[in-house]
């Protein structure tokens, strides 16, 4: 009795281009997880090569430096970021909803391993001057987000003439929100880390709710009292 054969279907090739950017992709998730699993120190050109299976002479056609490497992995993590934060916020429209919704969305970018990773490339810029260089960037673009930031919620909320102020709490939720992620490395009870994510947001929904109150105070049409004879 005969048996059928089946042919399988040739899948298309790749590009070049397709091929190099799955190289790259590969590499910069590599390096994400080494950075949190391991640290800077041992995340090399080597050990990332190796832990994503791609040859050295790969590797250096992506990344010639150690240095390039990690700027291209903090690039891709900043970008990635910004995404998820909108993605996340897009949801709950304007004014306090969306304010009490950023607290949330900001704490599960910043308790991501990618967050770690960003945290480890930030401190080793302390001790490598060619990479601080190159860094440097990155603190204009943070800057020039935390600004937009700024304006987009003081509109959001209404009160445009607190931008500044505004400004200022979003730098001091970004670095509390860092210090808790240092926390998760070293802490084993998380709810303590959550409790203390909880205060935060606490004082930071006071700040907000007294803006919107001062800004409806002001706003409120005085009552005409009608004089009767």
């Amino acid at each position: 009795m005969a048996t059928k054969t089946t042919k399988r279907r040739k899948q298309p090739r790749r590009s070049n281009a397709e091929r190099s950017a799955t190289t790259r992709s590969k590499l910069i998730q590599a390096a994400i997880e080494l950075l949190y699993e391991k640290g800077y120190s041992a995340t090399t050109t080597i050990s990332v090569a190796a832990k994503a299976r791609v040859s050295r002479g790969a590797m250096l056609h992506q990344f010639p430096t150690r240095v390039k490497m990690l700027l291209s992995v903090a690039d891709f993590i900043v970008k990635d970021h910004a995404q998820q934060r909108r993605g996340q916020l897009d949801p709950h429209g304007e004014g306090l909803p969306r304010f009490y919704a950023a607290a949330d969305v900001s704490w599960s970018v910043h308790s991501r391993p990618s967050a770690i990773a960003l945290l480890e490339i930030m401190m080793s810029t302390r001790s490598d001057k060619t990479l601080r260089k190159g860094f440097a960037p990155f603190l204009k673009l943070w800057a020039d987000m935390r600004r937009s930031a700024a304006v987009r919620m003081a509109q959001s909320l209404g009160v445009p003439a607190e931008v500044d102020r505004i400004e200022v709490l979003i730098s001091l939720h970004q670095t509390v929100m860092r210090g808790m992620s240092i926390e998760l490395m070293f802490s084993n009870n998380l709810d303590d880390v959550e409790q203390m994510r909880q205060m935060q947001v606490h004082f930071e929904r006071q700040f907000a709710e007294q803006m919107v109150a001062e800004r409806d105070k002001k706003n409120a049409t005085p009552l005409k009292v009608v004089k009767t004879s």
